[in-house]
């Protein structure tokens, strides 16, 4: 197999390299080059996860315990103990073999390939025949840590029994559902979130189960919540002042999507599309869902601090909420207003607000709010990949449907303009929003 030398020096976290490589036969694939600080160990793996395409490079890097649970546990500790995490599913990747470590998923191997540095500390790769590489870029990867979490208050009032952590009981999943949307503090709810999505993710969590959610999230007495119609303008970011009210915007706006997605784990357990129950691929991608949105909070507090301020300075409104109550009884209404129609308008105006604080010279704002753009189109990609689902499963048209919830469910028309591009990474096609973009 033929070297290739790169005008690159390995990278050093939290920087790393997306290369391109085009095959014999033409098909490109993207990988990603990336090295583990300690021990140092250099490796070149494909970028995106193969088992359901979630962004592999961006995942974590990690080193295996030395306590050998299983076969695949054992072959990846042979082959230098190094693999990357998922951000996606948490499903771990060998950096050297590419197998993963989910025994029950047999197949989803990522593509490695073989990286070295010559003398010179430039990169070397070695490719199959044929093969030859398209285009390297550099990028950086936010660290875990940088996502300040805010301290613990005290738990209000004893309740009755619920879900803790490390109460040393198997709760099932709606429970925790249930527990989070009723825990009023943030910080408290944040761990909460991050807590239940590992236990799901290390396969502590088995049964579903069932219960009855909140009509609506507990939220903490502290915080002035007004009527939607009564919120100030935020401005356009040009001041600290608009700056800081944008975050905290959105801050309550991540706390609200927190509840969402347990909301509707929760809320629709039991439904079924033509008598099949919702699988458990359902309930883990909307743990993802919640993961991110925690982490996301955890971001706008981190910045909404540094600028010297705090979350609960400015009033808050429940407007996403009343979506979720229009919805509370259809399932796929829910998954078409809530994730389909309001966080696609979130693409829609994300890249401007990026741009004002761009403009601002609020560069740490701006990588915060760049990853969680990204988030949000993996977020509406759920929401459709389900509406999807249960509409091929009952023999629905996907389009007509989707129109006639919306104009059910939801005030007046889609305003335009849209963010086509994005729009459709995450699964929505113009067929789905355009015809409901003027009035009827």
């Amino acid at each position: 197999m033929p070297f290739v030398k790169l005008d690159w020096q390995a990278p050093q976290e939290p920087q790393r390299l997306k290369v391109v490589i085009s095959s014999a036969d033409g098909a490109q694939t993207e990988y990603v080059i990336a090295q583990r600080r300690e021990p140092p160990l250099l490796f070149c793996i494909e970028s995106v996860c193969p088992h359901s395409g979630g962004p592999l490079s961006k995942g974590a890097i990690e080193t295996m315990p030395q306590e050998i649970e299983d076969i695949e546990d054992a072959h990846t500790l042979a082959n230098g103990g190094c693999f990357v995490v998922c951000p996606w599913h948490s499903f771990r990747f060998s950096v050297q073999t590419g197998l993963s470590d989910h025994s029950d998923e047999v197949g989803h191997a990522a593509k490695v390939v073989p990286v070295s540095c010559n003398e010179a500390g430039n990169l070397v790769l070695d490719l199959p025949e044929g093969s030859v590489v398209v285009s390297v870029e550099a990028f950086s990867v936010i660290p875990k840590k940088s996502a300040v979490e805010p301290a613990l208050q005290p738990v209000p009032t004893a309740v009755e029994s619920r879900p803790e952590i490390d109460d040393g009981r198997t709760w099932p999943l709606v429970d925790w559902c249930i527990r989070v949307l009723n825990e009023p503090n943030p910080s408290l709810k944040i761990k909460l979130t991050f807590h239940v999505f590992q236990l799901w993710n290390d396969g502590g969590i088995s049964e579903i189960g069932t219960g009855t959610p909140p009509h609506e999230p507990v939220r903490d007495e502290s915080l002035d919540k007004i009527e939607p119609s009564k919120g100030r303008k935020l401005g356009k970011g040009g001041s600290l002042a608009s700056r800081i009210a944008i975050l905290h915007s959105l801050a309550s706006i991540e706390q609200w999507a927190i509840d969402l997605a347990f909301d509707v784990m929760a809320r629709y357990a039991g439904v079924t599309a033509a008598e099949k129950p919702l699988p458990r691929e359902f309930f883990s991608d909307f743990l993802k869902v919640a993961n991110d949105e925690a982490k996301h909070y955890s971001y706008l507090i981190a910045r909404l601090e540094a600028l010297g301020s705090h979350f609960g300075a400015l009033p808050i409104h429940a407007g996403l909420w009343e979506s979720a109550e229009q919805t509370s009884n259809n399932f796929l209404a829910r998954l078409a207003v809530v994730h389909m129609v309001h966080e696609a308008r979130g693409l829609d105006v994300n890249p401007q607000t990026i741009s004002r604080f761009e403009r601002a010279g609020d560069t740490d704002s701006v990588v915060y709010l760049t990853e969680i753009h990204l988030d949000e189109v993996t977020h509406v990609a759920t929401g459709q990949k389900w509406f999807t689902w249960v509409c091929e499963q009952e023999g629905r048209e996907k389009y007509s449907t989707f129109h006639s919830l919306v104009r059910e469910n939801f005030k007046g028309y889609l305003k335009p303009p849209f963010n086509e591009q994005d729009r459709a990474r995450a699964g929505l096609d113009v067929q789905y929003y355009m015809p409901l973009s003027t009035p009827m």
